[in-house]
């Protein structure tokens, strides 16, 4: 069933669990994503970045969410991630995502309220929800000195009065894309957040995370865990294996294959989040 983000997160926020929000990139993410959901009785949000755009257009991707979102026996909900301007997030909405992220992150405080507020004001007279992002969440890791690039605990409170946010994105020592090695993220920071406003809070960079520091978070404010990079290098894995003994590629089997991968790296974080047997 199609569902608002807002719903999902205020749900998980006062029971204690996070919601995965899962990139899909083609009909067999999104296949196998809304089957793990389906098993393990689990709410889930379909997103899509704008960066990944040029390999998931969205004005394809977007009939494709949906229709699976309304099919599905579990909650989802539909997301637009990362959009980069205002016209991309009324884009979006115009395509009928259920809600949008504007990431102003790397925009001085004052430009990332104003730019923010905009789509929060857009967003909501068309009943969409809205998430954000404030401090910096990198390609690499950071280290606990360098605390200038973690969300400011006072200006996050500041940025959600203004701006009238559903959801706050925040920057703790995590990290996009493929991990190296383990981050190390400030759960002190977390709890401060999390103590200061009431709101649920978003963890990007999710893929690589350790198990301990998922659960450091889910039971510190962290409501929404974004999930790319593990479901991509699953699929490409399992993809090929199978290529390397087959004595013969066949189409339909790898489109079989693809589904599998997503269904099981889904599952697995689904497990970690607590959000299974939720819905």
């Amino acid at each position: 069933m199609l569902v608002q983000l807002n719903e999902l997160l205020q749900n998980a926020n006062a029971k204690g669990y996070a919601v995965g929000a899962f990139n899909c990139l083609s009909q067999e993410n999104i296949e196998g994503a809304v089957r793990a959901a389906e098993e393990l009785r689990s709410p889930i949000i379909l997103q899509l970045a704008e960066v990944q755009f040029p390999c998931a257009p969205m004005e394809l991707m977007a009939p494709m969410y949906l229709e699976a979102a309304r099919r599905a026996s579990v909650p989802v909900a539909v997301h637009l991630d990362h959009g980069q301007s205002f016209e991309t997030c009324a884009a979006a909405i115009k395509l009928g995502f259920g809600s949008v992220m504007f990431d102003g992150a790397n925009l001085p405080f004052e430009e990332n309220v104003a730019i923010t507020s905009a789509v929060s004001r857009m967003a909501k007279a068309m009943g969409v929800d809205i998430e954000a992002e404030l401090g910096k969440v990198g390609d690499v890791g950071v280290d606990d000195d360098k605390v200038d690039v973690f969300t400011d605990v006072e200006e996050s409170a500041e940025f959600i009065a203004r701006t009238g946010v559903d959801a706050l994105a925040v920057a703790i020592g995590n990290q996009h894309g493929r991990y190296v090695a383990t981050p190390k993220l400030n759960i002190a920071r977390l709890i401060e957040l999390h103590e200061r406003n009431s709101m649920p809070l978003v963890l990007h960079g999710g893929s690589g995370t350790s198990e301990e520091d998922f659960k450091a978070c889910i039971h510190n404010g962290i409501c929404k865990i974004n999930v790319a990079t593990a479901i991509q290098v699953g699929i490409a894995d399992d993809v090929k294996r199978y290529a390397d003994s087959a004595e013969r590629i066949d189409y339909i089997t790898m489109k079989g294959i693809m589904v599998g991968a997503s269904q099981r790296v889904v599952a697995e974080h689904i497990r970690l989040f607590e959000s299974n047997n939720r819905a």
